[in-house]
């Protein structure tokens, strides 16, 4: 409103001095009229001013009110924030303090889990090792047995080879006897035909009668030395068959001596890993307690 009532009288001191100087347009006359329509008082313009004084004042006051309340709210927002981090500060701590009492629960669990790992596995380790030692007996009983059946089939074929060499000896034996006895017959035939023609004549029959006694000595001489062939050959044929049975008895021993010495020399490289295991899962059991 001043600065309208500053330009109405700029107009009109304008007005003035232009009809001072030169005629007033029409235009004029009528801003000169509305001018003066809106001419203000200095009553209503003191009252304005008032007015305008009140309203800012008014203003002023609730700025400093509005100012205030920002103060009051930046305070209590840091009180906020305040207690929001000593809050976030406490649930920190109960976190860690949850998070120390899982872990050593954890790690108490770990231990439990790994020492019971470690009996178990020595229990395993005693089983198999208990299962490999019943698994080798029963192979060294199993070769012992072997060995005993094939000691037994040895000596009763070497018994069944000499029983039949000297039943082969019996045989030639008999047909030697046979053959022997066979030609003392022939011979006899022949002394008696010798008799005969020696009746007829004396010294032919004489003469033939020294050549039978001689061809009977050879005979019965022939006769003793293939009996004591056979028997010599029979005699052979058992110390034979004896020695390979003796040889082959010898031989299975042997075997059964050298597969129960790699049995035993297994079982005591068994009882060794055994050991190393016993000696690995105690050293097991201290490393858990001493990590724990």
């Amino acid at each position: 409103m001043r600065s309208l009532k500053f330009k109405n009288l700029t107009v009109l001191k304008t007005l003035i001095t232009m009809s001072a100087t030169y005629s007033t347009p029409k235009f004029m006359h009528s801003l000169a009229k509305l001018a003066k329509a809106n001419r203000v008082s200095n009553k209503d313009a003191k009252a304005k001013k008032v007015a305008k004084a009140k309203r800012a004042k008014e203003i002023q006051r609730e700025h400093d009110i509005a100012t205030k309340m920002d103060k009051d709210l930046t305070k209590l927002e840091n009180i906020a924030a305040k207690e929001e981090a000593k809050q976030a500060n406490i649930e920190a701590k109960e976190a860690a303090k949850q998070a120390k009492i899982e872990a050593k629960e954890a790690a108490k669990q770990a231990k439990i889990d790994a020492k019971e790992e470690a009996k178990q596995a020595k229990i395993q380790a005693k089983e198999e090792a208990k299962q490999t030692k019943i698994q080798a007996k029963e192979e060294a009983k199993q070769a012992k047995e072997e060995a005993k059946q094939a000691k037994e089939q040895a000596k009763q074929e070497a018994k069944e080879e000499a029983k039949q060499a000297k039943v082969e000896a019996k045989e030639e034996a008999k047909q030697a006897k046979e053959e022997a006895k066979q030609a003392k017959v022939e011979a006899k035939e022949e002394a008696k035909q010798a008799k005969v023609e020696a009746k007829e004549e004396t010294k032919q029959a004489k003469e033939e009668a020294k050549a039978t006694e001689k061809a009977a000595a050879k005979i019965v001489k022939a006769t003793e030395k293939a009996s004591t062939k056979i028997v010599k050959d029979a005699e052979k044929a058992e110390k034979k068959a004896a020695a390979k049975l003796a040889k082959d008895v010898e031989k299975v021993e042997k075997k059964a001596a050298a597969k129960l010495a790699k049995e035993a020399q297994n079982e005591e490289r068994t009882d060794i890993i055994r050991t190393i295991c016993e000696n690995l899962g105690q050293s097991s059991n201290v490393l858990v307690e001493v990590t724990a």
